[in-house]
């Protein structure tokens, strides 16, 4: 059940961050820009950082 509701929130997650990307690149944002607000912004950096810090014990 947790490994299900994981793979939603990594779900939600990718969806904004293409969502986000197609609205900084349709508003006219050279695309070295839009990568680095991209990565900037990443909503699943704090995840990730999370999860590895809990499989490490």
């Amino acid at each position: 059940m947790i490994a299900f509701r994981m793979a939603g929130i990594v779900r939600v997650s990718n969806r904004a961050k293409r969502r986000f990307r197609r609205e900084l690149v349709e508003s006219g944002l050279p695309d070295e820009v839009v990568e680095e607000l991209v990565n900037y912004f990443n909503p699943s950096a704090p995840l990730r950082e999370m999860l590895f810090k809990f499989s490490e014990r």
